[in-house]
């Protein structure tokens, strides 16, 4: 994406952060619906805003001729995303760009005018995202306008968003995001999105933790919406996102291995030393359910099993059958019971290792 700022362009926000700079000289793939919306946006201040009179509050197409309308979404940042309500924040710059005839003004030539909104006299098209949960907008709103009417604007969002997903497979999940376009009234025949390709970025530096964030993609298409009559057009913007999994493989499936292993080690001290036995195993379950109430607060709070909460299950078992023999140790003294104890702490020293990697195969392959 090729961005060039002109001495003369007038600024959109604040030095930081200009929207006009980010506008400036962007093109976008063609579209049959409406070719003049790749035309690229440069910005002049030497170009006049349309007059008065030339605003309407009125779509600018007639009845039966749908109005293409373009969106892109460049996220500049993604802050954090929270596996308990499934919600993003995200800090992103939306643009939307349409072409009212209304306002085509010759001599702006190929510069594009930088104007003050109008209030309700210029007709701008109303698009809802999905599952907006929080929404706070940056900076007064302006639009741009080139020689052909083609409208631009960009404002700057911070937005949380909803979005659910499958957990089934932490810490090795892998997911789709949507952002999710509509538009808020109008039905295909009146509105038609189109993604503007390549302006659906995002920057190179994220904060995000936790989360390795692809590319976007955006894909348009029309559709029936939910609890609506006739069909719609669609703008979806899609984010893929690996979680990284090395963090909780040193931090959450390291130490309980140990705990485990400290269980393992009762099937190897004589039964002449069982309160030995009994200590360690009380031990080793006690470590357990601090540990696995420590890590609470680490862990997705859904409504169901993951692979990781698995091998916590699974390894409680485990740990609680060392705790379980060493008990059983002490019937079996009382009925002189030796061969039996010499059985299971050789059958425990092989089987025990067996039923880790179960353990471990069970919650992790499928």
């Amino acid at each position: 994406m090729t961005l060039r700022i002109q001495a003369r362009t007038r600024k959109f926000c604040s030095r930081t952060c200009p929207i006009g700079a980010l506008l400036a000289f962007l093109s976008f793939p063609a579209h049959p619906q409406a070719r003049e919306l790749q035309e690229p946006v440069n910005p002049r201040s030497e170009a006049t805003c349309p007059a008065k009179e030339a605003y309407s509050a009125t779509r600018p197409d007639p009845p039966g001729s749908p109005t293409a309308v373009g969106l892109g979404v460049y996220f500049q940042d993604i802050a954090n995303l929270n596996d308990a309500d499934q919600t993003m924040n995200t800090d992103l710059y939306l643009l939307m760009r349409w072409r009212d005839h209304r306002l085509a003004d010759a001599r702006r030539g190929e510069g594009s005018a930088d104007c003050p909104m109008p209030g309700k006299e210029l007709w701008i098209p109303a698009i809802e995202p999905e599952n907006l949960r929080a929404r706070q907008a940056f900076y007064e709103p302006r639009f741009l306008v080139n020689a052909l009417g083609v409208v631009t604007i960009a404002r700057r969002l911070q937005v949380q968003i909803a979005y659910p997903l499958d957990f089934k497979d932490f810490p090795f999940d892998r997911h789709k995001w949507l952002f999710t376009f509509w538009p808020t009234v109008s039905r295909s025949d009146e509105i038609v999105l189109q993604p503007l390709e390549r302006f659906v970025q995002r920057n190179d530096r994220l904060t995000i933790q936790g989360w390795d964030v692809g590319r976007p993609a955006a894909t348009a298409r029309t559709e029936r919406r939910s609890a609506r009559i006739g069909e719609y057009s669609r703008l979806d913007v899609s984010l893929e996102l690996h979680r990284d999994w090395v963090y909780y493989v040193w931090k959450l499936g390291l130490p309980l291995t140990f705990i485990v292993l400290m269980a393992y080690c009762v099937y190897f001290i004589p039964s002449s030393a069982v309160s030995q036995q009994i200590g360690l195993g009380m031990t080793a379950m006690l470590t357990l359910i601090a540990y696995m109430l420590s890590l609470s607060s680490s862990l997705p709070k859904i409504s169901y099993l993951t692979r990781a909460d698995k091998f916590f299950v699974g390894s409680a078992i485990l740990v609680f059958l060392g705790l379980l023999k060493g008990v059983l140790t002490i019937v079996w003294l009382q009925r002189t019971n030796q061969d039996i104890i010499a059985w299971v702490d050789r059958a425990g020293r092989w089987l025990y290792p067996i039923a880790m990697l179960a353990n471990v195969l069970n919650a992790f392959v499928r």
